[in-house]
This record gives C-alpha cells, structure tokens and sequence, in this order.
C-alpha cells in the first residue's frame, strides 16, 4: 500500500508542476520515468535513492503500449524541461489478449490477439523516440523484463524479438540502455510475485530500481556522489577507490567517485608508517584524488565520506568534522580504538541525526549470507573462524578478528549475553551465549594456515560456508546507504559486537571466566 501511496503523490506531483508549467530555473534536475506497472513498481525506490539529489516524476497513470504513448505522449512531456527521461514499452505491445479471458486484462496467449506486431512496435517506437528527442534531454530506454514461464498472455522469449528490435533504434540514435531483462532474467522464484507473473516482490523492485538508477547517473554524472576519504594507510582505499572510479574493472561499482581525501596516518603503526606514501601516490595519480589539508576543508567539497584509517585510535576525533558537516559517512574497520570510543561515535551520531556505520566487508560476503539465509530450521549456534592477528595498541581482535567475528553476528544477530576466552600466542576461542541459548563461537588463528569459514548449525541442517566474497558486495551497500541514508547495519548491533571483542579480552584478563556483555557496555558508556 505505501508503495502505491508514494506513486500517487508522485503522480499528483506530476500533473501540479504541469499545470504550472514548470521551465527552466534554479532547481534540481528533473526525471521522468515513462513505462508500464513495473516502472510503477520501481519508481518509489528510485524516488528515495534520489532524495535530496532530484526530482523524480512518473507519467500519470500506466503506459500501458506504444499505441498509448502516441496519444498520450505529448500531455505526459507538458512544458517542464526534462534533465533525464528513462521510458520503456514492450509487456503490453507483446501481450495477447481475448474478450472472453478470464485472466486479469483479458490474456489468452492461446485464443488472443497480439496488442503490437513487431513491425507497428518498431513504427511506433521509432516515433516515440523522435519526440523524446525534442526535449533536449538525456534519454535512457528501459528493455523489455523477462517473461517467465507459465504467464498466461505473454509467450516465453517474444521480449528478445521485441527487445532486438529496440535495441537496433536506441543504438542507431545514441541512447543508453539499461538492460532491465537480463537483470530480472537472473531474479530467483523468490522475487518474483508468483509463478509465472510479469511483476515483482519489493525486493525485486528495489533490485531493478538500483540499476535504474545506476543508469541515469550515468548519462548525468553530476548526481554521482563526490566522496572524500580519511585516511590513505590501508590498501582499501586503493581497492575501494579503483572500484568506484575505474568504470572499466571488473568490479566496478556505480554510483560514487572519490575525488578528495585527507592523508592521515599513525607513525606508531608500521603498516601504516611504511604504506602510506604509497597509496597516497596511487590515488592522485592514477585517480586524481585532490588533498587537503583539513578535514573540515575537504568535507566541503564532497558529498560523503569514508573513514578509512587503518588505526582505529583517531576514528572518534576524525568522525566529528563530518557529523558536524552533516555528511553520510562509513567507518571502515575497526569502529574506534576501544569500545568506549565506538559508544561516544554511536552518541555523536544518535545527536546530529546523520547516518552513520561500520561493518567489515565478510559480513557481505556471498558465502557468509548463503549460511545466514539457507534454510536450517531453528538455528541453535554458529562457529566462525579467521586470522586473528593483534596491535598492541587495539583491543585484540578489533583489529584483525573483527572479520570472523561480524561474519559470526551475520548468522547468529544480536542478543548475546556472556563471553568466554580461551587464549594461547597461537590461537583463540571466544564463546558467546546468547539469551535464547544459542551458542556462538569465533576460532582465532595466528602462527597457522588462515582462512575464513562459518558453520551453523540448525534443528533440520548444517549450513556451512561453501564460496568466499571480495569488497564489492559491501561497496554495493555503501552506495545504497549513501542514496537513501538508511544503513545495512545498526550502530546498535555494530556496538553489541565490539562489546563481545571487549568482553572477550575482559575474560582473558580474568583467566577465562564470564564476562557479561551489559555490563561491559555499560562500563563504557552505554546507556
């Protein structure tokens, strides 16, 4: 219902600013979406990520097919100016259809009539897109979405003819192509509404809403947001920064360019002492990433940011330039330097209102989400190892255990109660228990062969890790949260996991008895 709300309003929006006939002034940029329901589907999501950023708008109604948008094209274009218009016909001209059906609108694909032939779609199109034109702004087609199995008025694979067809006019006329159908061809039955529909879960609109996205920023790349970043002595932000500027890696991400940084550094710290210099280099040179001198200075030029400091020691006093700036911002691992710090980042944060949060990237992981989403009946534990390398100037495993820790939380989620160490130079065993009886478990290792794995074990199944993961899952979410200032991950169970690391070494000071998670926080500040 909140979905159909929003396109209503968007669409009461719509014929206000027509009525007006909104030009050309000092605004933001204005998009036009122009389809049928599964642009009706999409259209909020898109909405939200460009919240503060553009004006989104959806033609009135459904576009129904392409003999509907030549009567109707010129009343949904009105006199405003457009910066984008994303449009897209094909479900309806491909459908068939019979007066006596019983199937919603009329489909029969047995005893119906075809709405469009593929000869008057390309016609039709073809005059569509002449007008389109004639606006002065940036096009982008959406194709045509797959046609499952099993759908009572559209044949399986008639939209690749149709999208062929589209394909040839947009290429010969320079407009970009968001490939809508090869997206949704790799949906799974889950996000789609039913067996054999045409329209989607939200989470499948929120999917082809993200790509619709990442396509209209780039034919207007001035909505790409501009991220600074803190911090240039970890390797991540040569990874990160490679991902979102490089369009051509394999792994690029849309959606943001980083484009100023502060140097930062700890000269106490080796690895980040020695590597310093060197990712500084790399990202002017072959990013050209501006420095600044001052937090404070770059926060204005940018539009968001990464706290990417390798030593979580000056995560706090860092962070607090960007709240003040009001900016969304991302703490890379570890949060702080001690779980005090995190809890005053929480409260800083909590205060100004701005979005703000941290993960390590195994949280987002394919192999880690496969055990937390795979079916296992009640889950009773989970054990999570991985390298647990320490700094002497960290809790242990803020710095290096973090990563087998988040992927333990990614399964087990929040609630744990009490924390037992077991420790040697070489290995660690962390075991939490949670308030409804579960067990959870982080195997540290040092001075041994490393790797990561989890394991959960459920009343029906043991789900075990089975494929690994790189940044570029979690750099996904990073944007995302930027578009809609909403965080995958809560500061409040970001918290909860550096208590358990704090009460962890809490029991290895007391010779590995208990320690309570609550009573931790609360010595340090939680409220």
């Amino acid at each position: 219902m909140k979905m159909f709300l929003s396109v209503m309003l968007l669409v009461g929006i719509f014929l206000s600013d027509y009525s007006r006939g909104v030009g050309a002034s000092d605004r933001s940029p204005r998009i036009l979406v122009i389809g049928d329901s599964i642009s009706i589907g999409y259209t909020p999501f898109v909405e939200e990520m460009f919240q503060n950023r553009a004006e989104v708008f959806h033609n009135p109604g459904n576009a129904q097919h392409t003999a509907t948008g030549l009567e109707k094209i010129d009343l949904w274009l009105g006199e405003g100016q457009w910066d984008v218009i994303h449009f897209n016909w094909g479900l309806w001209d491909l459908c068939y259809r019979h007066p006596n059906s019983t199937q919603q609108g009329n489909r029969d694909k047995v005893n119906g009539t075809l709405t469009t032939s593929l000869k008057d779609y390309k016609a039709n199109l073809e005059t569509l897109v002449g007008r389109l034109q004639q606006t002065g702004a940036k096009l982008v087609w959406g194709n045509t979405s797959f046609v499952p199995s099993g759908e009572a008025g559209r044949i399986e694979g008639d939209e690749l003819n149709y999208n062929k067809v589209a394909e040839e006019i947009m290429l010969r006329n320079g407009i970009a192509i968001n490939d809508i159908r090869s997206l949704t061809a790799q949906f799974s039955p889950d996000q789609f509404r039913a067996p054999g529909d045409v329209h989607y879960t939200a989470e499948g609109y929120q999917v082809i809403a993200t790509q619709v996205v990442d396509s209209i920023e780039s034919v207007l790349p001035e909505l790409i947001f501009r991220v600074g970043i803190i911090g240039l002595d970890t390797s991540h932000v040569t990874a990160f920064t490679s991902r979102f500027n490089d369009t051509a890696h394999k792994h690029h991400v849309p959606g943001a360019r980083v484009v100023a940084a502060f140097k930062g550094g700890s000269p106490d710290i080796p690895s980040s002492a020695d590597r310093i210099e060197g990712f500084t280099q790399t990202l002017q040179t072959d990013y050209g990433v501006k420095l600044y001198d001052s937090i404070e200075e770059m926060c204005q030029q940018v539009d968001a940011v990464l706290l990417e400091s390798v030593d979580g020691r000056p995560h706090l006093e860092q962070a607090i330039p960007v709240f003040e700036a009001g900016l969304p911002l991302f703490i890379d691992k570890p949060i702080a330097g001690s779980l005090k710090d995190a809890i005053a980042i929480f409260k800083l944060a909590q205060s100004s209102g701005v979005p703000c949060w941290s993960s390590s990237s195994l949280r987002f992981y394919p192999g880690v989400v496969d055990v937390a989403e795979k079916a296992k009946g009640a889950l009773m534990g989970a054990i999570s190892y991985g390298p647990a390398k320490r700094d002497p100037h960290h809790p242990d495993f803020f710095w290096y255990g973090i990563h087998p820790t988040e992927a333990l939380f990614t399964v087990m989620g929040t609630g744990v109660e009490t924390v037992t160490r077991s420790f040697t130079p070489n290995h660690d065993v962390i075991t939490g228990i949670w308030q409804d009886g579960k067990i959870g478990t982080v195997y540290g290792i040092r001075n041994s062969k490393l790797a990561y794995k989890v394991t959960a074990f459920g009343t029906e199944a043991i789900v075990e890790q089975e494929r690994g993961g790189d940044y570029t899952p979690m750099l996904r979410e990073i944007v995302r949260f930027f578009r809609t200032g909403v965080a995958p991950v809560s500061l409040e169970e970001t918290i909860e996991i550096y208590a358990f690391m704090e009460a962890a070494d809490e029991s290895k000071r007391r010779g590995g008895t208990p320690v309570s998670v609550k009573e931790t926080m609360a010595a340090n500040g939680w409220r």
